[in-house]
Order: C-alpha cells, then structure tokens, then sequence
C-alpha cells in the first residue's frame, strides 16, 4: 500500500494550548510565596531577637533592682539586723511602671522570702499566648540573673534572682508581628498593582497564542494587531510577516502545483500527436505499400517504404530527443550542449537563431552525473524561451563553477518579460520550480544590451537524481 500525498492527507489537528501561560497569576502567586516567607522568616527573626535581648539585659536588671533594694535597706535597717530585713519590693514600682519584673528575694538559706511578677495589663490574648509559647521554649534550667542585697556595713543579707518576663516580651514580640503584617499587607498590594500591571501589558500574549493556533489549523489569513509594548510589537510584526510569507507560498506552490498539471497534460498532448501524425501515418503508408508490393512486386513501392521508414526513424528520434537526450548519456554534458547550441532555431519572421556556447572543460568536469540532465534542460529551457518567445537574434551561454556553485548564464537580445518574475506562458515557471527544487535559485531581468538576462545558481553537491 503506497503512501498517500502530503495533499491528500487530511490536516494535523492543532496542538490544544495549555492554560500555563498566565504570567500574572504566577507572578503574583510566586511573588505572594516569596512574600510570605520572607515575612514569616522576619517574625520569627524579631521573636528571636527579642528573646535574646531580654536575656542579655537580665544581669544589667537584676544589678538596678539590687541597688534600688540596697538603697532601701540602707535607710530603714541596721547593719547587723539580718533576722528582720525590711524587703519593701515597693521600692521597684517606679523601675517596675517601664520594664515589668519577675524576681524572688532569697534568704542565705535559699527561702524566698519575697516575690513579684508584675502583671502586663497591656498584654492582649495574642501576646499572653506568645508569652506561654516563649516561656516553653525556654532552656532548662531557667535563666535567671542574681545579684545580693546589702546591709549598710557591706553585710550580705539576701540575694534577689531576677526572671524574664514572658507576659511582656510576647506583647512586645506581638507589637513588632502587627508592624511586619502591616508592611507585609503594603508589600503586598505593591506586588498586586505590579502584576495587574504586568498582566494588562502582557494581555496580547493571549492573542499571538490563539493566532497560533489558528495559523496552525490553516488559516493564513490571520492577522495581529500591533499592541503598544515593544516586545510584543516586534513579535506580532513577525508573525504577520511569516503569515504574509507563508500565504505566498502557499499560493506560489499552488500556482507551480497547476502549472506542473498544465505543462505534464500539454507535453502528453504533444507527444501523442507527434507519434500520430509522425509515426501513425507513416506506418499507414507502409501498410498500404506493403500490401501493394504482397499483390505485385513494384520497385517504387519498395523505394516509398525506404523513404517512410527513414522519415518513421527521424520522427522516432526526435520524440526520444524531447524525453532523453541520447548524446547527453553518450558523450557527456559538454557535447550535449554543443550540440543543443548548434540546433537551427528559427524566430518568427525565419531567421535563425545565433547560439554562442561558452564553457571549458574543467568547470564541468567536477560536475555530479545528476545534475547534468538538469542543467541541460535549464539550458534548452532558456534559449527555446529566447528563440519562441523573447524574439531574439542572438543569445549566449556561459557556464562557469566558482567554487561548491555552477553558474548558468543566458543572455539574449530580443524583446525581455518587462519584469523580474516567471510569468506563465514564457515557459519558465517549470524552469523556477526545478531550480528551486535542486536548492539553487534563479533571477531574471534585462539583458546589458536589452533583451533578457536569466541566471541559474545550483549548488554541485546534495542534488537529487533526475
């Protein structure tokens, strides 16, 4: 089972397009995520620090309120009265209006014989939580600063240990967690204004994706409008040229596609009625003069059948010259254009065509065997165009190899196309798509001295066989 043609195969289904392309969403959602963690990483940080902090400043605490306690005792007891200290922890009120204590007052036994933890009325439910939460993660033992109380005669008498005050530092580490969820919430609507931003000149990405996809169904007429970001711009004026260039190939293959049709069917037209009004005729005619000489033998009979079967063999030969070229297998491609040169072209008043060959020996001798029927057919291709149809008197080919590239050149004088282009009916679309299709390419204007100048380039290697 032969494989269907690139035509007759039904079109590839466009690929469905996945709904990832949301720039603004994923901005958003990752810049959200690197948000929140990094405001997550800076609570945790001023929790830590706070922490920190307050356990530093407990040794500095415990010596102020020592010597506030000292500077009490020295004014209402004696030096040697250890039995009946007066422990007055109302003397702290003052230090304890700015920074809440929680201390124990020890005895050199170690009893406590006096204790404060000032409450934190301030402290709402979230920092009381955050207290207890802190208060749990403390090391064990606890940390305490001590420091001793003296009597007037630099007697010690007790010993006041000082702890943190987790009620306040998780009030004071709440207090700094609403200042970083208020910045959160503004660095937030930040990276919301910057996103909506963002998607709304981004939002023609969506319409080069759907033109995608109708490009790739086969809709060539699709067209973007330029939007107003640079980027952008640029991307949609490119894809409205690949679309514009696509569409012209697309017609331009169609155009070579029929051509090919109409040039195949005439050729077969043609051949038919060669070998009809050739051949057919003259093997009527040695039918009749066979029959003749079966009836009586007559030496003008057998003279007429010569002539028939050499005007049979002529018109045979000239067929085989149209659809191969023997001298081209036989002798090679130089011969076979000399001898194409030298063929009698006639214009359409009689005259006859003037060909000049020029070519040497070693431009052609590096040539592959396939592409020498092809550069044949370039050639007769070009001087049938010059003699049939641009009128001319003289023409000249010149075929040279400048390195990994042969160079076809025809210059005639008749009368040109008028413009640059194959146009059908000149015989040279056929001539297009071969160049095309052997990776070369063609390019045709006006002749120095008036008339048409066509040349070929066709690269010496990679060319497919004939």
């Amino acid at each position: 089972m032969t494989e269907a043609p690139p035509s007759a195969r039904p079109p590839a289904l466009p690929i469905p397009l996945q709904p990832a392309l949301d720039l603004q969403r994923s901005l958003l959602l990752r810049s959200g995520c690197l948000a929140l963690l990094l405001l997550a990483l800076a609570i945790v940080w001023e929790g830590h620090a706070q922490r920190q902090a307050a356990i530093a400043d407990l040794p500095d605490t415990a010596a102020l309120v020592a010597q506030l306690l000292n500077e009490d005792l020295a004014r209402r007891s004696d030096s040697f009265d250890r039995a009946r200290l007066p422990i007055r922890l109302a003397a702290l009120d003052g230090l304890a209006r700015r920074l809440p204590l929680c201390l124990d007052v020890r005895d050199l036994h170690g009893r406590s014989i006096a204790t404060r933890c000032d409450d934190w009325p301030e402290a709402g439910a979230a920092g009381r939580w955050l207290g207890r939460w802190l208060q749990s993660r403390q090391p064990q033992p606890p940390v305490l600063a001590e420091a001793a109380l003296l009597l007037p005669g630099g007697i010690k008498a007790a010993s006041v240990e000082l702890r943190v005050h987790w009620t306040a530092l998780g009030d004071a580490w709440w207090q700094r967690i609403r200042i970083w969820l208020v910045l959160g919430l503004g660095l937030g609507l930040i990276v919301l204004a910057v996103t909506r931003l963002a998607g709304r000149a981004l939002r023609p990405a969506q319409a080069i994706l759907a033109a995608l996809n109708r490009l790739e169904a086969g809709d060539l007429d699709v067209r973007l409008p330029l939007p107003q970001l640079r980027e952008l711009r640029d991307v949609a004026a490119r894809f409205n040229r690949l679309a514009e260039s696509w569409q012209r190939l697309l017609a331009d293959q169609q155009q070579f596609s029929a051509r090919l049709l109409h040039v195949r069917e005439e050729e077969r037209r043609r051949l038919a009625r060669e070998l009809h009004d050739e051949m057919g005729q003259s093997l009527s005619a040695l039918r009749a003069e066979a029959a003749v000489l079966q009836a009586r033998p007559d030496a003008a009979a057998g003279e007429r059948i010569g002539q028939l079967s050499a005007q049979l063999l002529d018109g045979l030969q000239a067929v085989l010259d149209d659809l191969r070229p023997p001298a081209l297998d036989r002798f090679g491609l130089l011969p076979a254009l000399r001898a194409l040169v030298a063929m009698p072209r006639r214009r359409s008043d009689g005259e006859r065509l003037d060909c000049q060959l020029i070519a040497a020996d070693g431009a052609l001798q590096s040539l592959p065997p396939a592409l020498a029927v092809h550069v044949y057919r370039v050639v007769q291709e070009a001087l049938t165009n010059a003699s049939r149809h641009g009128d001319a008197r003289h023409a000249r080919v010149n075929l040279t190899c400048p390195g990994e590239v042969l160079r076809i050149l025809v210059e005639d004088d008749g009368q040109g196309l008028g413009g640059g282009a194959p146009v059908p009916g000149h015989g040279l679309l056929g001539m297009h798509e071969r160049v095309r299709a052997l990776g070369g390419r063609l390019s045709i204007g006006p002749a120095p001295g008036g008339g048409l100048r066509l040349s070929v380039e066709l690269p010496l290697h990679g060319a497919p066989s004939p």
